[in-house]
């Protein structure tokens, strides 16, 4: 694989800069697999776990996700409270923690204790969410923005893959392996990305002071954006899932294959994806994003056959990568030294839905005993993220010359009126 080179002026580069730079690229990539190793063994094998160790319905599920996502509501608070760490010691803090939560769920007892400790290792993953795409656009020194989110979509797909396949011979090979297994080397890579994240350089980190928290009226329809993506992303997230589990009777071994077909696509397209945003700009890829969402969610609402909701599964997840444009929208617009500040309040809006929607599409679903509708409503919050992306500026963003201080983050003033309010 091949890591970009500094975007700094070849004659104000030395090549032990760009020697460094490459250092953080590899140590980042490298971290970022170990993470989506590990978390996709993790979340391969829960909600199987959930079902088959103790034996959780709709309710159970739909409690322990919105819990889960408290720690994503502090998500702007904990980063402007660690906002003497550098962005790439506040990840690797988070994904320390992470991975000792991870890696003791198999031996949680009861529902209780696995609450307690899946909000524990949500704490760590939260910090670890609210920073890393922060750092990805710091190192990317303000450079195709979109293309970078989506190669490192297109790493943390193929990591997925290689997770998942491991999880898939675990069970081929040991049908009979307990869940704690599966767990623990979860949480060892994911232990293992944190301590490579200590060791990331000078580059991962942003070269102006961090404000601590921002809430501006000008970053109003980001929070937006991502409030209704929060909303959509956990009804489909959490309840695809268990509908195919817990309806369609769909065994761990099939699950485990269909989220593998699922890390293949997303490997392939999410690059595509990104270099699209940056080329075409945010309005038109997120509207056929809002428009696709649309097509899934009533296509869960209403269809019965588990071939069908197989392909949908499939096409939302290959969908979900065009969220990058929220952060390159995000990057469009941002102020000089608020990008990590403006992600993590990002995270926390998005989690105020995290939060409701989990708790309440569960007990539609267990009071009405019909699984389909959630998705109804999914359909119509996908239709309101319709209508909010008219709102973005069309185009690509035109980064201007820089001028004195070198190529940095845009504040909005050097935006024209209209890329403001169009």
């Amino acid at each position: 694989m091949t890591f970009p080179r500094s975007s700094e002026p070849s004659v104000t580069s030395l090549p032990e800069e760009a020697r460094s730079l490459r250092r953080d690229w590899g140590r980042f990539t490298t971290l970022t697999a170990l993470f989506y190793f590990g978390f996709a063994i993790y979340m391969g094998v829960f909600q199987n776990f959930l079902r088959d160790v103790l034996h959780a319905g709709p309710m159970e599920l739909g409690g322990l996700e919105s819990l889960r996502e408290v720690p994503g509501l502090l998500a702007a608070l904990t980063a402007g409270t660690l906002v003497a760490l550098a962005e790439s010691r506040v990840a690797g803090l988070g994904l320390i923690i992470a991975s000792f939560g991870m890696g003791v769920t198999g031996l949680m007892p009861t529902y209780a204790t696995l609450v307690l400790i899946s909000v524990f290792w949500s704490v760590g993953f939260h910090l670890y969410a609210s920073v890393a795409p922060a750092i990805t656009l710091t190192l990317a020194k303000g450079e195709e923005g979109g293309r970078h989110l989506g190669r490192m979509g297109a790493v943390g797909s193929v990591a997925t893959l290689g997770g998942l396949a491991t999880a898939w011979l675990m069970r081929y090979s040991l049908p009979n392996l307990p869940y704690n297994a599966y767990f623990f080397l979860a949480g060892a890579c994911i232990f293992a990305s944190g301590l490579t994240c200590l060791m990331l350089g000078r580059h991962a980190a942003s070269s102006e002071p961090r404000a601590r928290l921002i809430l501006r009226r000008e970053y109003g329809l980001f929070y937006l954006l991502t409030f209704l993506e929060g909303c959509r992303r956990q009804i489909f997230a959490i309840f695809a899932s268990f509908a195919l589990i817990l309806v369609y009777k769909v065994p761990l071994e099939n699950m485990l294959l269909l989220q593998l077909i699922n890390a293949v696509l997303i490997a392939i397209t999410a690059p595509v994806i990104g270099r699209i945003v940056d080329r075409k700009g945010e309005r038109g890829p997120l509207t056929f994003y809002s428009i696709g969402l649309i097509v899934v969610f009533l296509g869960y609402a209403s269809l019965r056959r588990v071939e069908a909701l197989y392909a949908l599964f499939l096409i939302d997840n290959v969908l979900f990568s065009f969220g990058v444009g929220f952060t390159t929208y995000l990057n469009r617009i941002v102020r000089k030294n608020e990008l990590t500040p403006c992600v993590a309040m990002g995270t926390t809006m998005n989690h105020i839905a995290a939060v409701t929607v989990p708790i309440g599409g569960a007990w539609l679903w267990q009071h009405y005993q019909n699984y389909q509708l959630p998705f109804w409503i999914g359909a119509a919050i996908a239709a309101g993220s319709l209508l909010t992306t008219r709102w973005l500026p069309q185009g690509p963003f035109v980064r201007p010359v820089p001028i004195g201080e070198g190529i940095g983050i845009v504040p909005p003033a050097n935006l024209t009126t209209a890329e403001r309010t169009v």
